[in-house]
């Protein structure tokens, strides 16, 4: 709705301005002949010059009106996207910046006037407030960390950053391992989350797509048992419509917020790894909290069926990590104490081989 109004008061805009356009036309038509003639027009000769000519600007910002409506549309879409990827201490660098510009070019202009007003001073002046003004805007993009240091500094951010917590992902509430491993207080520090992602879940929890549903569900469930825990997990409100990029919104978050992103996603991983933000994939931590076995160690493990060769039972250990145990066919449906020979890493996984203890 809001979009369809936009358009129709940019049509609208360009309507009055093609009869702008047409009016100043007529007016530069009458001037001339008050120049090459000492007959002035009729008033139904000005009538139908002045109507004829806004009537042709008019007809003319009809026929341009959907190519331009439609550019500046994709236009604002692109501008919304980036200042979506900003920072709010982006944004506020580069306003100071743009405005500190628009003061130099003030001051400039002020002094161009001592030239007298002509339309090579105006051009001038143009010019300056226009190049000044996006200087201001790319030094504040490029130096917006130091604004953030300066903020720091000044205790500005203390009240609204979360910093030293940890901010999740969509991807990491659809796991729901991380019930279990917050609890065992391993990661430390307060849980948030976005506005924007429990928006998401919900969406897919409502989703036609029956794994995308059971997906969003986990994902909610997740979230009510992180929120009866304690300390229990935060909402961090955006205040603002859902973001087109929910990915893009939440790394400006964490960067915003100066706090560690959890996530399960090996793609948002590695996006935020190269936007140098802070970040843990659960399933790096599950890798590596896994038990190490090696030759010579003693292990007791149930073994559930036979091996491909004669006499091999198999078992599998906690990590998921096959155990082939030579002699084992005999004790399948048991747990047995092996012993562990030797250990195999493959494209599939690794793999462990054993004998039984007499």
């Amino acid at each position: 709705m809001r979009s369809k109004v936009l358009r129709q008061l940019l049509r609208a805009l360009l309507y009055a301005a093609g009869a702008g356009a047409g009016s100043v036309v007529a007016f530069l038509c009458v001037q001339v002949h008050a120049m090459t003639s000492d007959d002035p027009l009729s008033l139904w000769v000005l009538v139908l010059l002045y109507g004829g000519m806004s009537a042709l600007g008019m007809l003319a910002a009809h026929l341009t009106a959907p190519r331009i409506v439609q550019w500046w549309t994709d236009a604002m879409a692109r501008l919304e996207q980036r200042l979506e990827a900003l920072t709010t201490v982006q944004l506020i660098s580069m306003v100071v910046w743009m405005m500190g510009g628009l003061l130099i070019a003030t001051l400039l202009t002020q002094i161009l006037h001592f030239l007298g007003d002509s339309i090579f001073t105006m051009a001038v002046s143009a010019i300056l407030y226009v190049v000044l003004g996006m200087l201001g805007l790319t030094i504040g993009a490029r130096r917006a960390e130091d604004m953030s240091l300066l903020l720091e500094q000044g205790r500005v951010r203390q009240d609204k950053g979360v910093s030293g917590a940890s901010i999740l992902d969509a991807s990491i509430l659809t796991d729901g391992r991380i019930t279990a491993v917050y609890r065992t207080g391993i990661l430390g520090g307060k849980l948030y989350t976005a506005d924007f992602v429990l928006a998401e879940l919900k969406e897919m929890a409502e989703s036609p797509d029956a794994a995308r549903r059971l997906r969003g569900q986990r994902g909610l469930d997740t979230v009510r048992a992180l929120q009866s825990g304690e300390p229990a997990l935060q909402l961090i409100s955006t205040e603002g419509p859902a973001p087109l990029e929910t990915d893009v919104a939440l790394m400006a978050l964490v960067r915003e917020q100066t706090a560690t992103l959890l996530t399960a996603d090996a793609m948002m991983h590695k996006a935020a790894r190269v936007a140098g933000l802070p970040v843990i994939n659960l399933n790096d931590l599950a890798v590596a909290l896994r038990t190490v076995t090696s030759a010579g160690d003693v292990l007791s493990v149930r073994l559930t069926k036979e091996g491909k060769e004669a006499g091999q039972g198999v078992g599998y250990l906690e990590d998921g990590t096959m155990l082939v145990v030579e002699g084992g066919s005999a004790c399948i449906g048991q747990t047995a104490e092996v012993t562990v020979t030797s250990v195999l890493q493959t494209s599939a996984g690794r793999m462990a081989f054993a004998r039984l203890n007499s």
